[in-house]
């Protein structure tokens, strides 16, 4: 194999016509995408590749701090009321233990 042309190189008449002749189309075309533009607001194009994933990730992460947040105040909620029943069970154990 003989390269003709590197990528990303700017293809010269002559090259052009050579790769014609040799039926070769090795030409793509596409946009860059430098911004988004949604309802008003501006994003960069790595808003594109979110995943569903990453979606997942990161509601969990807030959910996380919420039930820290209501563990540390006592107020109970759907997020913090599995880790005050596991809390309340190591109490019961601890205090078990200790009794024995």
């Amino acid at each position: 194999d003989v390269p003709l042309i590197k990528a990303g190189d700017k293809v010269g008449m002559s090259e052009a016509t050579l790769l014609n002749m040799l039926k070769i189309s090795p030409f793509t075309y596409g946009l860059i995408i430098q911004k988004v533009y949604d309802s008003g607001s501006v994003f960069s194009p790595e808003i594109l590749d979110i995943t569903d994933d990453d979606l997942k990730q990161t509601f969990m992460s807030g959910v996380m701090n919420v039930a820290a947040v209501s563990l540390s105040i006592s107020y109970p909620n759907i997020a913090s009321v599995p880790h005050s029943i596991v809390n309340g069970m190591k109490n019961l154990l601890a205090v078990a233990a200790v009794t024995d």
